[in-house]
């Protein structure tokens, strides 16, 4: 039963074989037709030189191997022009076996005949067959040789007294079918090993390509090392990564660029990469050996783990934000009702009359503590269990520049500078949510700012399909230490903070599936980066 597609594999196959063929036998033709004028050349130029030592007289005897000679030349020429052609190669090879033959049979002629000591040029004819067309063509020049010399010394050389040289002609003729025998051996290993030898080549073109393919195909990066730490190899997903290109660091120190992989452990390490992304990478690197079990080197496959522990952080922080929610709701209540009781009867108290300026002021301070203690189960309640985003698709610009018109008049922005620069941005969100992100990020500046005449500077506009809000300030920045914690529930360095607006800022961001940065520097402010994912966020649901 056949394989589908073989048959057309095959006819596919065999025109690429006899065209591999024919240029095989074009190129050894070349190399033949430029032995064959080095050797007549060589021939023409013994001819003269000895003639040139042994007299003029010599000259006239000389002159038929002359001939000869540029007869050769002449055919070489015509040869070497149909060459050219790349037309008809096994008629040219058989062309040329036998004109190798009938310049042999002409030399012997003139250099003496069965005495010549030319005659192994029937030999030489019979190497050349052999090579042009293996088995066939040293046959085909043996047949001719044998039979073109046994014609000219049996039918055209001047005997002596009516003798042939048997015996000679016996030699020469052995000679000749030993050669077509060996030659036709020897070509026919030749030409098996040569067909092994390419389908060696072609399997192991194959498996370098499968290799290849499957290596740059990879997800992960994949660099190799030489004894000396230079780099060898990087594959594609590997210059994604570290954003570099294989031909550029390729035979170079790898310490520059990969430093970071130290060990043979599995590990993670944060680094930055040429396009200067900081990431968060988990590596393996192993010893290369040789088939000795040498050591030549060395390899790391490494992965880029960053998004993968961002949204693990994500999802710790849900958990984390889910289980306080649960708290948060028997709290407030827990807290209300003695709050509401507490305040009612401190209203009573103060309403009956009787006390002094001294418990009037301590009453007021009971009534205001425990209406503070109220906004902030409040706030707690809505940090915790926030609304689903009311999906809509709006200008972040227009919303932005709304809050900073009601911030404007707000007297924690008395003395701050605003300077906005707004383009539009349309994304789908929610805008009540979007407003109070905007205004505790202004808010927050305004008090880093401490009463000075500082700036904030606010910028919108589209990235992508989304859009990015920054609002900078030039306050002192924050610590290092702190960057990694102004997210968290009830962080705050402020004696009058709460330590829950930006980790609602935070919260309602991931709500919409995008993200906040901060960037800071002690003494030189901290910036607020906002990203909004354009086209259906993430908590949208199909209708």
């Amino acid at each position: 039963m056949a394989v589908p597609g073989t048959a057309s594999a095959e006819r596919t196959a065999a025109p690429a074989e006899a065209g591999a063929e024919a240029e095989a036998l074009h190129k050894k033709l070349v190399w033949l037709n430029v032995f064959r004028l080095a050797m007549v050349t060589v021939l023409l130029g013994g001819t003269a030189i000895t003639t040139w030592r042994s007299g003029t007289d010599l000259w006239v005897a000389a002159l038929p191997l002359y001939s000869i000679v540029l007869a050769t030349y002449l055919f070489s020429l015509l040869f070497a022009v149909a060459l050219r052609l790349r037309r008809w190669p096994r008629a040219l090879a058989h062309a040329h076996v036998a004109a190798d033959v009938a310049l042999a049979a002409g030399v012997v002629a003139v250099t003496g005949w069965s005495d010549s000591v030319f005659v192994f040029m029937f030999t030489l004819g019979v190497v050349n067959g052999s090579i042009l067309l293996y088995r066939q063509g040293a046959i085909v020049a043996a047949v001719l040789a044998v039979t073109t010399y046994l014609v000219l010394i049996v039918g055209f050389e001047p005997h002596r007294a009516g003798r042939l040289p048997v015996t000679t002609l016996f030699v020469h003729g052995s000679a000749f079918l030993a050669t077509a025998a060996l030659a036709s051996y020897l070509a026919d290993q030749l030409r098996r090993t040569g067909e092994r030898l390419l389908a060696s080549e072609s399997d192991l073109a194959a498996i370098t390509a499968l290799h290849e393919s499957i290596v740059q195909s990879v997800s992960s990066g994949l660099v190799t090392l030489d004894g000396a730490g230079r780099v060898t190899f990087l594959n594609r997903a590997g210059e994604q990564i570290a954003g570099l290109r294989a031909e550029d660091v390729r035979g170079k120190p790898a310490g520059h660029w990969f430093s970071a992989f130290e060990s043979g452990d599995r590990r993670e390490t944060e680094v930055a990469n040429e396009r200067g992304e900081r990431l968060r990478l988990g590596y393996t690197r192993f010893p290369l050996l040789g088939r000795g079990g040498e050591d030549i080197g060395s390899a790391v496959i490494f992965q880029d783990l960053t998004e993968m522990r961002t949204m693990e952080a994500r999802v710790q922080r849900s958990e984390r934000l889910a289980e306080l929610g649960r708290v948060a709701a028997g709290l407030a209540h827990e807290l209300r009702n003695p709050l509401a009781s507490i305040s009612g009867c401190v209203e009573l108290i103060r309403g009956g009359g009787g006390l002094g300026p001294e418990e009037q002021r301590l009453m007021d301070i009971v009534l205001r503590e425990a209406a503070r203690l109220d906004q902030l189960v409040t706030r707690f309640l809505e940090f915790s269990r926030p609304a689903p985003p009311r999906r809509e698709d709006t200008d972040v610009a227009r919303i932005l520049e709304e809050t900073l018109q009601v911030f404007a008049n707000d007297p924690a922005a008395a003395r701050v500078r605003l300077e906005p620069s707004l383009r539009a941005a349309v994304v789908p969100c929610d805008p009540d949510q979007l407003r109070q992100v905007f205004w505790n990020l202004l808010a927050n500046a305004a008090q880093a700012v401490d009463g000075a005449e500082g700036r904030i500077r606010v910028a919108c506009g589209p990235e992508g399909e989304g859009a990015e809000v920054t609002i900078a300030d030039d306050g002192p920045g924050i610590a290092p230490a702190d960057l990694s914690r102004i997210f968290e529930p009830f962080f705050t360095t402020k004696q009058q903070g709460t330590g829950l607006g930006l980790a609602t800022v935070q919260r309602i961001v991931d709500a919409h599936g995008g993200t906040v940065e901060v960037a800071s520097e002690p003494g030189r402010g901290a910036t607020f980066t906002i990203r909004l994912p354009g086209g259906s966020p993430p908590w949208a649901t199909a209708g």
